[in-house]
C-alpha cells in the first residue's frame, strides 16, 4: 500500500487529474451512449422512429458543438462550459423513463443533446492545451483512461439492465455526473488564454483552410457507416441471437481495444505522425464493415469489435492533434467542437435516419454493404486531396 501511494504521488500532477476526469466521465456516459437504442426499443419505436429521434439529435449536434465551442473560447475557459453543459444534461435525462410519448421523448433527447454533445471534445480541448507545454504527456496516455472506465462500467451497466430495465441507469447517471462535476472542480489548469485575445477570432480563416475542410468531409462521410453499425449494433446483436447482457459485452470488449492505441499514442504520435495514423486506420474502418456482413453468431460480433481500437481510436488519436495543428491559437476549441459536430453530427444524421429506413425497407446487411463502399470511396478520394493540397502550397511559396 505504502509503495501504491508513492507510485501515485510520483505521477505528474496534470496527468492524474486528466486521467481521473477521463475515467469518471466515460464511467458515467457508458450508461448513456450505448444504450440509448436500447431503451427506446423498449419503449416500443420503431427503427425508423429510432432513426428519426437520433437524426434529429444529430441535427442538433451540428449547431450546439460549434456554439459551445465559441462561447469557450469567448470565456478563454473550457473547465466552466464544460461543467455548465454536464451539469445540464444529466438534470434533464432524468424524467425520460417517465415518458411515453415518442414526440416528447425526442423533444427532450433532443435538449439533453445540446448540452452533452459538446462534452467530449471540450474534453479533448481541456487535455490537449492542458498539457501541450508538458513535455512528457500526451493525449493518449490520458484519454486511456476513459477507455478503461468505460469498459468497466458498460459491462456492468449491461448485467444491471438485463436484471432489471434500462430505467435503472437514469439514476445511475445522476450519481456519476455529480462525481464528473466534483472531480472537474477539484482541477484547476484550464486552457491557457490566448494572447491573440477573444476580439480576434477569425472563423473565416479557418472555414478557408483548405487542409482542415478537406479532413472535415472525409471525417464525416467515413464516420457515417460507423455510426450507422455503432447505433444499430443492439439490432444485430437481436438477428445473431443476443442479449442485452452480451451487448454490454459487446462495448466492454470495444472500449478495451481502445487502450493499447492511446496507451502507446507518445510513440505513434512521434513516430507516424498524425495524418499517416488518421490513414492508417481507414483500413480497419473498411474491414470492420466487411465483417459485420458475414457476422451470424454473439461471438463474431464481440470479436468484430477487437477492431474498434485500430479503427476509431487511432482516428481519433491522429485526429485531435491533426486539429491542433491546423487551428489558430485563438480558436482550439472552436475547431475541435466544429470538426466533431461535423463528423458526429452530419454523419449521425445520415446515419441514423438513412440506416433506420434502410433496415426497415431492405434489412439489417444492407448498412454494411453501402458502409464497405461508401469507406473505400471517400478513403481514396482523401489521399488524393492531401496531394491537392501539397501542389497548392508549393505553388503558394513559389508565388
Amino acid at each position: 500500500m505504502k509503495n501504491l501511494l508513492i507510485k501515485i504521488r510520483s505521477i505528474h500532477p496534470k496527468q492524474l487529474q486528466y486521467s481521473v476526469l477521463e475515467f469518471i466521465f466515460w464511467a458515467t456516459f457508458a450508461a448513456y451512449y450505448p444504450f440509448v437504442v436500447v431503451f427506446l426499443r423498449n419503449k416500443g419505436f420503431s427503427n425508423t422512429i429510432i432513426g428519426t429521434i437520433v437524426a434529429i439529435n444529430s441535427l442538433i449536434v451540428v449547431f450546439a458543438q460549434p456554439f459551445w465551442g465559441i462561447v469557450s473560447d469567448w470565456m478563454q475557459s473550457v473547465k466552466k462550459v464544460f461543467i455548465i453543459c454536464l451539469t445540464a444534461a444529466i438534470i434533464l435525462l432524468q424524467p425520460v423513463p417517465f415518458i411515453s410519448s415518442a414526440v416528447f421523448v425526442g423533444i427532450v433527447l433532443a435538449l439533453v443533446t445540446a448540452f452533452e454533445s459538446p462534452l467530449v471534445p471540450l474534453l479533448d480541448s481541456w487535455v490537449i492545451q492542458g498539457i501541450k507545454t508538458e513535455k512528457n504527456l500526451y493525449y493518449g496516455s490520458i484519454r486511456l483512461w476513459g477507455s478503461i472506465g468505460f469498459a468497466v462500467m458498460v459491462y456492468i451497466y449491461g448485467r444491471l439492465i438485463d436484471s432489471f430495465s434500462t430505467d435503472v441507469l437514469f439514476p445511475i447517471l445522476l450519481l456519476m455526473g455529480c462525481l464528473t462535476v466534483i472531480v472537474c472542480i477539484g482541477i484547476k489548469t484550464d486552457r491557457p488564454v490566448s494572447s491573440d485575445g477573444v476580439n480576434n477570432l477569425n472563423f473565416n480563416g479557418l472555414l478557408k483552410n483548405y487542409a482542415y475542410m478537406s479532413f472535415l468531409i472525409f471525417a464525416m462521410v467515413i464516420i457515417i457507416p460507423h455510426r450507422s453499425a455503432f447505433i444499430f449494433l443492439p439490432n444485430l446483436m437481436e438477428l445473431v441471437g443476443g442479449s442485452d447482457g452480451e451487448l454490454g459485452m459487446v462495448f466492454t470488449i470495444m472500449a478495451i481495444s481502445e487502450i493499447p492505441i492511446f496507451l502507446y499514442s507518445k510513440i505513434l504520435i512521434r513516430k507516424f505522425k498524425p495524418l499517416n495514423l488518421i490513414l492508417f486506420s481507414t483500413i480497419f474502418f473498411i474491414l470492420r464493415q466487411a465483417l459485420y456482413l458475414v457476422s451470424t453468431t454473439p461471438f463474431h460480433v464481440l470479436a468484430i469489435q477487437l477492431l474498434q481500437g485500430p479503427s476509431f481510436a487511432l482516428f481519433i488519436n491522429g485526429a485531435v492533434y491533426y486539429i491542433d495543428e491546423l487551428a489558430p491559437p485563438e480558436l482550439k476549441a472552436t475547431a475541435q467542437t466544429f470538426a466533431t459536430s461535423m463528423f458526429f453530427g452530419i454523419s449521425g444524421i445520415i446515419g441514423s435516419y438513412v440506416g433506420g429506413w434502410m433496415i426497415d425497407s431492405y434489412g439489417l446487411r444492407s448498412i454494411y454493404w453501402i458502409g464497405v463502399f461508401v469507406s473505400i470511396a471517400i478513403s481514396v478520394l482523401f489521399f488524393f486531396s492531401l496531394n491537392i493540397n501539397r501542389i497548392l502550397r508549393r505553388h503558394s511559396i513559389d508565388i
